[in-house]
Formats: structure tokens, sequence, C-alpha cells
């Protein structure tokens, strides 16, 4: 697992003479120490020490090393970190864990170009599966490779007896081949969601295997599918420190943390479904007591701190550029003639962001294209909303119009981006969908925080890596292959470490309820931090997309390589 973190300011480093910053309210004999370590907190109060102490799961004192040391017993387990960099738990602020399920345990054909070598690794997986096994997973991206999309007769060469569901890096399209069409029962004439598609052959009227969007939920009752999405395998192959799961399958993590086996925190997306927006919402909220009792009634809460909440609603508005299924403003450079539908109209969406705000949830909407950004704020702006409760978001803002952005802050309404889908994805084809007079509206994490707007950073895996320490490198130099070349294509919008580190730590927190317990290494917050296998240098770069996490803490618990033993 490799994770990373941090460098705030240095405004503070703290001498031997200085006095810690400590919890006199607390144990003065800790339980744990963690010393002689390069500790970025993300604290601006004091943003690198040497040591911190913890007790009774928490942070209880940060300064020296001599000042931790003195501060232990005999029964004080202490940590010599040789000098290597520690940081703050990482908040994936956007992520599918139960989603990514297929991904982490069927095949991975992500970042891979050859077509003929997604073909054998799929070829590889059925001979380790008996006949008649679903193989999910993929991450495949047609436009690394010819920019064609692939047929189910290729799937078909190398899989007959196996039913083949692969959706692709943006998890937007899905390719299947004949066994598992017949097993789903799936003609051209199969009704589908809003904005989804089954693409069929122009000459032939056959289907070409690819389905769009809501059509691969065709696949959903097929013979066999549910036995083969196992979400507490894609869960526990996951794992990082806290996350905003978008996947809305509450029952998985209900299962997981009634083995004990939960080791991240986990700030749940509910789906509203239901025959009018305030039933909706009603049943959503009956499901949000139901998870709290839960958590209440588990003994680790007292010990742990939070676990598992269902904090917000998701909703989704568009599709992605990719497919040309994002909502533009202005045609499609590549395909002017592109018909885009939106998933739901916006007298929808604006009814259920009311109903969302009187049941107490905040709004958490995916919206790609500058269009669909417009919709959502219209919609956010109509709806009055309780001060207390976090902050709307919108999910991934590709494309922004200068005016939508300064809306942001007026609405109070954080932004929550992926930097890696702008590095992956502008080369291979936001330039061709978006032309190069649009591009400077993409992926604006720089105007979002020269705009004192919250910047709230994750992965969306699996469409792109869980990995923070690629994610957050990806923001310091923001290249991408354009015309063969690897190179920045637009450094005047990079972070600096210090924001990057940041927006996959406190500003994750700060869009919950849980702000002032985790994001950071401070006095009286839960002791959620991370091990680097070396010291960060003062000036980072794209180099640090290479480290290694060596031991990852829950509340003062090692939760990886394992659970310590007593």
């Amino acid at each position: 697992m490799r994770i990373l973190q941090s460098v705030f300011l240095l405004t503070c480093l703290v001498a031997s003479g200085c006095s810690p910053e400590q919890d006199d309210t607390l144990s003065p004999a800790p339980d744990l120490i963690v010393l002689n370590a390069d500790i970025h907190t993300v604290d601006a109060a004091m943003p690198r020490v040497e040591a911190f102490a913890v007790s009774n799961g928490k942070f209880t004192a940060l300064g020296t090393s001599a000042q931790m040391q003195a501060l232990a017993s005999e029964q004080t387990l202490v940590i010599d970190a040789g000098g290597v960099s520690v940081i703050p738990g990482l908040i994936d602020g956007h992520t599918h864990l139960i989603g990514g399920a297929g991904l982490a345990t069927g095949v991975d054909l992500s970042e891979i170009e050859d077509k003929n070598e997604w073909l054998r690794i799929v070829r590889d997986k059925t001979q380790k599966l008996p006949k008649g096994e679903w193989i999910l997973g993929g991450a495949w991206d047609h436009n690394l490779s010819d920019g064609i999309l692939p047929s189910k007769e290729m799937l078909d060469s190398v899989s007959p007896d196996h039913p083949v569901l692969l959706k692709d890096i943006d998890h937007h399209s899905s390719w299947a081949n004949s066994l598992a069409i017949e097993l789903a029962d799936i003609t051209a004439n199969s009704a589908v969601p809003p904005g989804g598609e089954i693409l069929v052959d122009a000459e032939s009227g056959e289907l070409t295997g690819i389905f769009l969007e809501g059509a691969a939920n065709l696949f959903n009752d097929a013979p066999g599918m549910r036995a083969a999405t196992d979400p507490v395998a894609g869960l526990k192959a996951a794992i990082v420190t806290s996350a905003h799961d978008m996947s809305g399958n509450i029952d998985a993590f209900l299962t997981v943390l009634a083995d004990g086996g939960l080791t991240l925190r986990i700030w749940q997306g509910g789906f509203a479904r239901g025959a009018t927006p305030a039933q909706a919402f009603a049943d959503l909220s009956a499901e949000r007591q139901r998870v709290r009792q839960a958590v209440t009634a588990d003994s680790r809460s007292a010990t742990m701190g939070p676990l598992l909440d269902i904090g917000y609603v998701k909703m989704m508005i568009d599709g992605v550029l990719s497919t040309h299924t994002a909502m533009m403003k202005e045609a499609y450079s590549d395909k002017p003639d592109a018909e885009v539908q939106p998933f739901m109209s916006y007298e929808a969406l604006a009814a259920m962001v009311v109903a969302a705000h009187d049941a107490e949830f905040p709004v958490a909407v995916h919206a790609i294209g500058d269009q669909g950004v417009s919709w959502v704020l219209d919609a956010f702006a109509a709806s009055p909303r309780s001060e207390n409760m976090p902050m709307d978001r919108v999910e991934h803002i590709e494309v922004v119009t200068e005016e939508d952005l300064l809306r942001f802050k007026s609405l109070g309404v954080a932004a929550s981006m992926q930097p890696h889908h702008a590095t992956c994805c502008v080369g291979n084809y936001v330039i061709e969908r978006i032309g190069r007079d649009r591009l400077p509206s993409a992926y604006a994490w720089r105007q979002m925080l020269d705009n004192d707007i919250p910047l709230v950073l994750g992965s969306d895996w699996a469409t792109s890596p869980l990995n923070p320490l690629i994610q957050m490198a990806d923001t310091l130099h923001r290249e991408t292959r354009i015309d063969g070349v690897v190179r920045p294509w637009d450094d005047n919008n990079t972070l600096s470490f210090a924001e990057a580190i940041y927006g996959y730590t406190q500003a994750g927190a700060n869009v919950t309820t849980w702000s002032d317990q985790i994001g950071s290494i401070s006095v009286g917050k839960w002791a959620d931090f991370v091990v680097l296998d070396e010291r960060l240098p003062e000036n980072i770069d794209r180099k640090l997309e290479n480290r290694q996490v060596t031991a990852t803490y829950l509340a003062g618990i090692r939760v990886y390589p394992g659970v310590e033993s007593d």
C-alpha cells in the first residue's frame, strides 16, 4: 500500500527551548510516543515538529523528541522514526471503495495501450476460473490505444465460456462479450435509463458490446452477477485512512464494521430513491438513523472515534467527456452534433436538492461539463439550507466557466476534484473534445484556491489510482502527453505541496461533521497518521509518487501493515 503526505509552511520549528503543545486534561503518561521524525502536521499553529505523544487514541502533545521522551512511562510504547517523514491520516475526498470490487478481484487493464494485451489478461483470467463465472473489472482506455471502442467479438475470441463485463477507466462505458449479453437478455430494443445507450453497429444492426452510462445496469440482474460482485473484497482491497465513499452500499460497510474489520473512517454518500423527493429522503433519513445506531452500539466508537456515517446524498447530472456525455455550454469540438441528455431534468434536480436540505443532508453532485456545473450551482442557489450542515459539493468539475467558478464562494459550495483525471486525460481526449481555447477552464484547481473556494482532493478510484501520492504529485507537475511529448500543459494551475496535502487531509475533514476530530496532527484530535519510508525533501517534486508507506495508524493503533498484536 502506497500513500503519502505533507508539508506545510515552516512557521514554527520546535527547538529545545520551546514549550510543547499539550493537553494537560489527559493522562500525562502517553500510550505511544513517536520520536526523531520529520512530522508535517497540517496544523497552522505548529506545522512542523519532531515528535508527538498519544493517549487514549488521541494526540496529546507535540514538540521535540526530548520533550516527548520526558513524558514517557515504563508502559509507553516509544517509536524511533529514524528521521523519516510522518504525515496526518489521508482522507480521500471521492472514491468508490465498494464499486472497485470488480477491479480488485477481476482484471485491471489500466494504463495499458495495447488491446492485444487486454485480451491476453482476460484470457489468463479465464484459466483461473470455472466455466460460467463472471469476469469483471476493466479500467480500459481506448483513447490510449487507437481511439476505437473495442467490440464484443474481441472478448468472444478469448472468453467464449465466461461472461465478461469490463468498465472503462471512467466507469461510464462498459464492454461486454456475447455470453454476458445473452445472460442479461439484452437486445437493441431494451429500455435504458436517461443518458444511457446501447451501441449498435449501423450496418449489421448487431450490438457492438459497448454500453454507455446507465445502460450497463441492464446486467445487474443477470444470472451469477450478484454472486460475482463481492463488495467486502473490494473494500478490503482498497484501504485508506479515511474516505468519502460514493458507492452507496452501506450494508457492506456495516458488515465490515460488525466484524471488527473497519480500519478506516467512512463518510458515506447515500442515494435517495423513492416515488417522490420527500419519500426518498424519509427513507434515507431512516437509513441514516439505522447506521448511527449501529455505530453507537459498536464499542470501538469510544476508543477509535467516528468510523461510519451517511453524511450526504450523492446525485449525478451528466456523464463524462470521453464519451461526449458531459453537459457542455458549447458544442463538442470534435463532435458538434452530439446530443447530450442530462441524467435528470433541472426541475427534478432542484426538487431533490430542496428535499435533501429539508432532511438535513448536504448534497454532492457529479457534474463534469460546464453546463452541468452551472445547473448544479443554480439548484444550490435556489434551495435554502441550514448553516449547521456541512457544505454542499460539486464533484469533478472538469470544465467550468469563470462566471460559475466565482459562484462557488458566494454560495458556500466546495469543489471536489481528482488530480489524475487531468494528467491522464487531457492529452488523450480532452483537448479533442473541448479544443485548446477552452482548455484554461479545465481542471481549475489553482483558480479555486485563488478565489478562496474549499478544494477537496480525491482519487475517484477505480477510475484513477487510489494512491494519494500519485494524485498529489499530479497537482505539482500537471503533465500530460501532448503531440507525443509528456509535458506540463498548464503549469499556472499547479498547486504547492502544502496546498495538495491540505486538500488530501483537513479539507476532506472540513466538509464533514468530523472537522475538529481528524484531518491534522493536532492536540485533541484522533491519532491518525502515516509513516513514510524516507524523509521528504524541502522542495518536493513529482518523485513524491515513488514514496512508500511503512505504517498507517488509526486512533494510535497500527492498521497497516497489520493490526498490532498485544
